[in-house]
């Protein structure tokens, strides 16, 4: 009999602790999962915007094939694949030489560190992409000037050379020239790049 109490003690007590551990992992998970919602304010407008952490930033694509995985690891599932180079992506964690990155649609996942440019690119109002009109935005010659270089359609990858806070000069292809910072997802509203000598 006491064998027996002695048995279904030790059961439960071994049950406890599986409880208490799943519990704890459980909670360390979704602390992490939403840590990054804690660091970033969603307006009404439903625009993402830096929110006081300097270890945000855009950088772009290196390579013309770059798998994104669920984890900063290859042994990691692959959850999909970019087929182009030079897609501007905010890095939002830095693990191991690894990065964790959000693109223009708010997917997230991770980028091995090799993959990944310095280079600042953007893309011109992508929000826009799949609209049922045809839409093109201006490209001046100038900062402070109307006289119109190109237009350009939502979904293109331009280079940024630099911005103001208001404007940025961009070059793609052979074309340069200056466009609004609000229509360019790959910098921060009111971010200012300088042109590096």
């Amino acid at each position: 009999m006491m064998v027996i109490k002695n048995y279904i003690l030790n059961k439960v007590i071994i049950i406890f602790i599986i409880i208490l551990s799943v519990i704890f992992f459980a909670a360390k998970t979704f602390q992490n999962a939403f840590k990054e919602y804690e660091e970033v304010i969603v307006n009404s407008s439903s625009e993402i915007t830096k929110v006081n952490n300097s270890d945000y930033n855009f950088k772009s694509l290196r390579s013309t094939k770059t798998n994104v995985r669920l984890g900063p690891s290859l042994e990691h599932s692959i959850i999909w694949t970019y087929n182009k180079r030079s897609i501007p992506i905010e890095i939002l964690e830095d693990v191991s030489g690894w990065s964790k990155i959000r693109d223009f649609d708010a997917n997230i996942g991770w980028v091995k560190n090799t993959l990944i440019s310095s280079n600042r690119t953007g893309i011109i109002a992508p929000w826009e992409v799949n609209k049922e009109i045809d839409i093109y935005h201006d490209l001046y010659t100038a900062k402070d000037t109307q006289k119109v270089k190109t237009k350009l359609e939502p979904g293109v990858i331009v280079k940024i050379i630099q911005c103001d806070g208001i404007n940025c000069n961009v070059s793609v292809g052979d074309r340069t020239g200056w466009i609004s910072q609000d229509l360019i997802y790959g910098v921060y509203r009111n971010e200012e790049i300088y042109l590096t000598k």
